[in-house]
C-alpha cells in the first residue's frame, strides 16, 4: 500500500469508527484499499442510514399530531436542503483526489447523525 493510501486510511479511520456505523461497514473499510473501495464503502453505509432515517421519520409521524407532523415535514425538507448544500460545500473546498471522500463522508455522518436524533425524539431517554 503507497504512503496517500496510508494517510488516507489514518485521516478516514476515526470516522470509520462512529458508534451508530454497521458492522458491514467497519469491515469494509478496514479491507479497503483504495478510495474506490473507500467510496464504495461509504456509498453502501449512506443507504443503510438513509432506509434507517426513512423507518424512524416514517414512525415518527405516525405518532403525531397534525400540526407537529406538518412542522416535522417542513424541517425535515429543510435539513435534506441543507445536508445537500453542506456536503457540496466540503466537496468544493477540500477539492483534490479526497473531495469526492470527503462528501460523501460528510452525506453519511449527517444522516447517521439525524437518524439518531430522531430516534432520539421517537424514544425519550433511551
Amino acid at each position: 500500500m503507497n504512503q496517500r493510501y496510508l494517510l488516507l486510511l489514518a485521516l478516514l479511520a476515526p470516522m470509520a469508527l462512529a458508534d451508530d456505523n454497521s458492522p458491514a461497514y467497519s469491515q469494509c473499510m478496514d479491507k479497503a484499499s483504495s478510495t474506490v473501495a473507500m467510496s464504495s464503502c461509504i456509498q453502501r453505509e449512506t443507504q443503510l442510514q438513509d432506509q434507517r432515517l426513512n423507518r424512524v421519520y416514517k414512525q415518527l409521524m405516525s405518532k403525531l399530531q397534525t400540526v407537529p407532523q406538518k412542522s416535522l415535514r417542513d424541517v425535515q425538507r429543510q435539513w435534506i436542503a441543507y445536508r445537500d448544500a453542506n456536503c457540496t460545500f466540503h466537496v468544493q473546498a477540500s477539492g483534490g483526489t479526497l473531495a469526492q471522500l470527503e462528501g460523501g463522508m460528510c452525506v453519511l455522518d449527517m444522516t447517521r447523525e439525524r437518524a439518531a436524533e430522531l430516534e432520539r425524539v421517537l424514544s425519550p431517554g433511551q
